[in-house]
């Protein structure tokens, strides 16, 4: 389980990297994409936060 959480926070880092740097070129170079990214930029890191609290809150329940 463990192990599963921080593969999880790895990719997740991985993706929010990615995104920002996506963000950021977008802006840099008018691109139309350009809001579309910072929306992701912005949900995307408070999803992922979501599943990995749920998660947790789930395995707590099946240990009890």
């Amino acid at each position: 389980m463990n192990t599963l959480r921080k593969v999880t926070a790895w990719i997740t880092i991985v993706i929010i990297i990615g995104l920002i740097i996506c963000t950021v070129v977008s802006a840099v170079t008018g691109s139309q994409y350009f809001f579309g990214f910072l929306a992701l930029s912005l949900i995307v890191p408070v999803v992922l936060w979501v599943f990995m609290w749920f998660t947790k809150l789930v395995n707590k329940k099946e240990n009890e």
